[in-house]
C-alpha cells in the first residue's frame, strides 16, 4: 500500500506546536516548492530558520522530553 503524504500549512503549524521544528521546516520547504510566490510560507520558513536563544531552548526541551518518553516506554515494555 502506498503511503499517503498530505502537506499543508496546518500540518506544519502542528509540528511547530509539538516542537518538531525540523519536520515543520521540511513541510514549509515542500509547500514553497509547489507555490514559490507564497509569502506566508516564506515568512514561516524564515522564522523556523532563524537562530535565537528561545529556539535553542525549545530544541533542547523537546529533545529532553523525547528522551523521557523513550525511558517511560522502555519501563512499560519490561
Amino acid at each position: 500500500m502506498k503511503k499517503l503524504k498530505i502537506l499543508s500549512a496546518t500540518l506544519a503549524e502542528i509540528y511547530m506546536r509539538q516542537g518538531h521544528l525540523d519536520k515543520a521546516r521540511e513541510v514549509y520547504r515542500q509547500l514553497l516548492d509547489r507555490d514559490k510566490d507564497n509569502d506566508t510560507y516564506r515568512g514561516r520558513l524564515a522564522l523556523l530558520l532563524k537562530d535565537s536563544p528561545d529556539r535553542r531552548k525549545l530544541h533542547l526541551l523537546t529533545a529532553l522530553l523525547r528522551r523521557l518518553e523513550e525511558k517511560r516506554d522502555e519501563r512499560k515494555a519490561v
